[in-house]
């Protein structure tokens, strides 16, 4: 159970970051979210899922 569960988050972190790759976004703003997307994986997909898509 624990691994599917890091495979999803993995999947969900490799999303987001492609994601933010491919924005428009600046370059700053860009290297932010990776980061925090690394560093705290689950919370930083979150933080980007409710704060960083402006679709």
């Amino acid at each position: 159970m624990s691994l599917l569960l890091a495979i999803t988050i993995l999947v969900c972190d490799v999303f987001a970051i492609v994601k933010i790759i491919k924005s428009s976004a600046e370059v700053g703003r860009k290297y932010l979210w990776v980061f925090l997307i690394c560093l705290l994986p689950l919370a930083g997909f979150l933080l980007w899922l409710v704060k960083g898509p402006k679709d």
